[in-house]
């Protein structure tokens, strides 16, 4: 535990456990607010955890829409406390679509709405795409599309995939001698201050003794992918989005993003794009203008 414990104090004491029991698995999380609200679905970026939506809550929970959502932050599987995929299985991107689908399902969420980050809104569009009828309205932060591959690329994604499978069987999760180190790698890893650092490994760290320490991530996670979609295939799903759909940029976050919006943008006509004065997550640094963004989306949706 750092000092960043007293840091957003209200979203801290009244956040409630989540769990979803799926086939292979548990997906674990934090939730806030009205539980007979819509389900606002919080989907955290590639080896973050649902504490990336801590700054977030507790702006949520200073505003109206504490009370008609309900926010539940997830854990994606590997992230954060939810579960392992089992040993033998690996993480392809659709799995976490799919996961995202069945918890809706199995919930019986007629309608979701999202706020996502990064690899979780690359889940979001895709899912918004494949079940469109399911989502109110999609806030994605930092990411639009996905990752695409050239089809002349195919061999050479799928020699390096299996190839990165293979090597992962040799490697070790490192160990740190204290919660200091583990929060200065995981800083030095990002594009953020020590302090949102510090929130995302209070989550994503278990103490195994004394002066051991080790992030929960599954070291799978950091596995080339042997199959992407190509930029066709991922146009066809963009273009099914029926939803109210705003993508907000980092003022210094990724550039690949902009290249992204020249790519799709066309097929989502209804999408809006915002930027906001931060870097990649630029929903820890700038809570509050995101929850603006949300609270403007809401009042468009309704009016």
């Amino acid at each position: 535990m750092t000092e960043q414990t007293l840091v957003y104090q209200q979203a801290r004491q009244v956040a409630e456990p989540v769990s979803f029991e799926l086939p292979w698995g548990v997906v674990r999380g934090l939730c806030w607010g009205n539980p007979k609200g819509e389900p606002l679905l919080a989907l955290h970026g590639w080896l973050d955890n649902a504490h990336s939506f801590l700054p977030l809550a507790d702006a949520f929970l200073q505003s109206p829409l504490a009370e008609n959502y309900h926010l539940i932050a997830l854990d994606w599987a590997g992230h954060g406390h939810s579960d392992h995929r089992p040993a033998g299985n690996y993480y392809p991107f659709m799995d976490y679509v799919y996961d995202l689908w069945h918890i809706c399902e199995q919930q019986q969420w007629q309608r979701v709405s999202i706020v996502a980050h990064s690899m979780g809104a690359y889940v979001a569009n895709m899912f918004a795409g494949i079940a469109p009828a399911k989502v109110s309205w999609l806030v994605a932060i930092e990411a639009f599309g996905l990752l695409a591959s050239k089809a002349s690329d195919t061999t050479t994604d799928l020699r390096q995939g299996f190839e990165s499978r293979w090597q992962q069987q040799f490697k070790h999760r490192p160990h740190y001698r204290d919660l200091q180190t583990a929060i200065m790698a995981r800083k030095h890893a990002g594009d953020f201050s020590r302090d949102l650092a510090a929130i995302l490994v209070e989550r994503g760290i278990e103490q195994l003794g004394d002066n051991d320490f080790r992030f929960r991530a599954d070291g799978q996670l950091r596995l080339k992918s042997p199959v992407r979609l190509t930029a066709e295939q991922i146009a066809d799903v963009l273009k099914h989005i029926q939803c109210p759909f705003t993508v907000i940029l980092g003022s210094t976050g990724h550039q690949r993003l902009k290249q992204a919006l020249e790519q799709w943008q066309a097929f989502v006509p209804q999408l809006e794009v915002a930027e906001v004065e931060g870097g990649h997550h630029v929903h820890m640094e700038q809570p509050a203008a995101i929850i603006g963004a949300l609270s403007q989306m809401v009042r468009a949706h309704n009016g």
